[in-house]
């Protein structure tokens, strides 16, 4: 038995895919009689009200009033508030889907629930003083590892953005240079378990060149918000 619950994303996007492609418009148009007719157009509406066959039937999508004949009249008479629905969800379920993509992956991958909310390139809450750390965090690993600064914060996301008490983490950070978190992100524990902590007496005996480099996060996860 099917959940009524679950959303086939797939179907849903074949549908979008397969419909005339928008943005779509609300068109306020008359029929033969002079009487009102509400379309929905891939043309946006001239505010003329042309008269049946003033306007080209191949710009209607779909109509919500038509009066003359009278075969499409909703009975609740909502046929302008029906019509800016059907326009809008042309953009807005391709969005939606997407977005419910988005949501699932930050939940398999365990990020924390404000993951993709916070306004800024990063995936959870910071006040400004940690804002500010956390961008010290990406200069880091552009600055000493050498990647872009949109893998690098996709980096940061991906470490300090996942996990049940990333927020409580967040908090503790600031008591250690950026350095101290930020090679977490790129490094691998060497073969005596050191990683390196950006004090310069305390990483002389790590050999940088020889640290084992985690993988980047995938392409399409949405902790990459910055673009390349």
């Amino acid at each position: 038995m099917t959940d009524p619950h679950f959303l086939d994303l797939d179907g849903i996007e074949e549908l979008c895919a397969a419909a005339t492609p928008g943005p779509w418009f609300v068109r306020n148009l008359d029929d033969d009689h002079s009487m009102n007719l509400v379309a929905i157009s891939t043309v946006e509406d001239t505010g003329r009200a042309e008269r049946r066959p003033e306007f080209d039937h191949g710009e209607i999508v779909a109509a919500t009033l038509v009066q003359q004949p009278r075969y499409v009249d909703c009975a609740d008479g909502r046929w302008d508030e029906n019509a800016a629905f059907i326009a809008m969800a042309r953009e807005a379920v391709p969005r939606l889907v997407a977005e419910v993509r988005r949501l699932r992956w930050l939940l398999d991958y365990g990020a924390c629930g404000t993951a993709g909310t916070t306004g800024t390139e990063f995936v959870i809450p910071l006040d400004e003083e940690m804002l500010a750390y956390f961008r010290a965090m990406v200069d880091v690993l552009v600055r000493r590892c050498g990647i872009s600064r949109a893998e690098a914060v996709a980096r940061i996301n991906a470490t300090y953005g996942a996990g049940q008490s990333a927020d409580m983490e967040v908090q503790l950070m600031g008591h250690e240079l950026p350095e101290f978190w930020a090679y977490g992100a790129y490094y691998r524990q060497d073969d005596q378990g050191r990683l390196p902590k950006g004090n310069p007496s305390t990483d002389a005996d790590i050999d940088f060149s020889r640290l084992p480099i985690r993988p980047a996060p995938p392409k399409d996860s949405p902790f990459w918000t910055v673009e390349d």
